[in-house]
């Protein structure tokens, strides 16, 4: 068992690892690809965010996230090119014994499973972790595509809260899956 997650993890199809200040400019870039697809669904996706000195600054914020175990970012990489797909993290936000994870991914990588075996690779990740039993996967109602990932992998509907709607798309009914392995 370990208090943070290692820095990099691979699969043969992935390299997810721990963003650095060199990724900035390649998130940024993917953020301006991906904004109209994205804003829908994440209320943080604004010209701003398209900005490298943005990336610079909220890459340093992970950081200091990460060294108090409050978030573990990770990018998602092609390791044949290195080439960015996406972006996943881990969020102590929902109590004890928990982690959310949250994700995004670059449209060119879509349908291919990649958020999944991400996904999947982050869970078991996340239940290596000391002091984490159960991996939330939180997203709203309308976002099928945010849905179709817990459902693959055989996380449970644990319920459907009522929230204000933050982004355009949303419905205000937010979904909340659970995977814990003891329940499968």
């Amino acid at each position: 068992m370990a208090s943070v997650p290692p820095e990099c993890t691979e699969t043969d199809r992935l390299v997810l690892r721990r963003e650095s200040m060199d990724d900035a400019a390649v998130v940024a870039d993917a953020i301006a690809r991906n904004r109209a697809r994205l804003l829908p669904w994440m209320r943080w996706v604004t010209d701003q965010a398209t900005e490298v000195t943005t990336q610079v600054a909220r890459i340093a914020e992970a950081e200091e996230q990460w060294a108090t175990g409050q978030m573990f970012d990770f990018g998602i990489f092609d390791p044949s090119d290195g080439s960015f797909l996406g972006k996943i993290g881990m969020h102590r936000r929902i109590g004890p014994h928990g982690i959310e994870l949250g994700y995004w991914l670059d449209a060119d990588a879509e349908g291919r499973g990649v958020m999944t075996e991400a996904t999947a690779t982050l869970t078991k990740v996340a239940l290596e972790l000391d002091d984490i039993d159960r991996v939330e996967i939180h997203c709203d109602e309308a976002n099928l595509r945010s849905q179709a990932v817990p459902k693959r992998l055989g996380f449970v509907l644990d319920r459907v809260e009522n929230r204000p709607i933050a982004a355009a798309s949303e419905t205000g009914r937010h979904m909340v899956w659970v995977y814990q392995p003891d329940c499968r």
